[in-house]
């Protein structure tokens, strides 16, 4: 029988991924041992491209690197910056795996010391970005009651993230090897899904039990 990207038999895919024609306890378990399959593939691997992306928002690159290439456009902007852009090719060097860090709290700890959270200064996120690069994941923590997600590496360091109060934004997206992501929000419940679906089609489900890989 052929099987879904997780290695489990396919019986159909439905948005989720896997298993379209079992019933919903069935279809959580899955996608719960499906966070477990996407950290596991990351451990031992070393992030690279660590960067902050804009504000607080800080972006990793796992695995083999290839080019993402956005060919020139015609843009119809009155503003002349943008229409700069819009003629200029770009070429992008991306991992098998990123993991996007984006409306949450944290903070990086190296050796028992706070290098940075999500209200430092620019220069000490830059600072803390600098001590991941090139850590290997060596283990990942996803708390269900608290909704704290701490990611581990070898080098010493670790990055904890905890949702903002009364907020549903997304915590963190795994972006993974066939255009799927696995998001986890502020409010406990995940989705996985294609990269490119809409809004209203995403199916998001709270996380009955905790994480943890190793």
């Amino acid at each position: 029988m052929p099987t879904c990207r997780w290695g489990l038999p396919q019986r159909g895919f439905d948005r989720l991924g896997c298993f379209a024609d079992l019933p919903g306890s069935a279809i959580i378990d899955l996608m719960e041992d499906a966070i477990t399959t996407a950290f596991a593939s990351l451990l031992s691997l070393p992030c690279w491209g660590v960067d902050r992306v804009q504000g607080s928002i800080l972006t990793f690159e796992f695995g083999s690197p290839h080019l993402i290439v956005r060919e020139p456009y015609i843009s119809t902007s009155s503003s002349a910056k943008i229409l700069q852009r819009a003629s200029r090719r770009r070429v992008k060097p991306v991992g098998e795996w990123n993991l996007f860090i984006f409306c949450c709290h944290w903070s990086v700890v190296a050796t028992g010391e706070t290098l940075a959270d999500d209200e430092s200064t620019h220069e000490q996120i830059d600072a803390a970005v600098r001590a991941l690069d090139g850590q290997k994941l060596a283990g990942f923590t996803l708390d269900a009651a608290t909704r704290v997600t701490t990611f581990a590496f070898d080098l010493g360091a670790a990055l904890t993230t905890w949702p903002y109060e009364a907020d549903e934004e997304e915590q963190w997206s795994l972006y993974l090897p066939e255009s799927r992501v696995l998001t986890y929000r502020a409010d406990g419940r995940y989705s996985l899904g294609p990269g490119d679906e809409k809004l209203e089609a995403e199916v998001w489900l709270a996380l009955a039990r905790s994480v943890r890989v190793p």
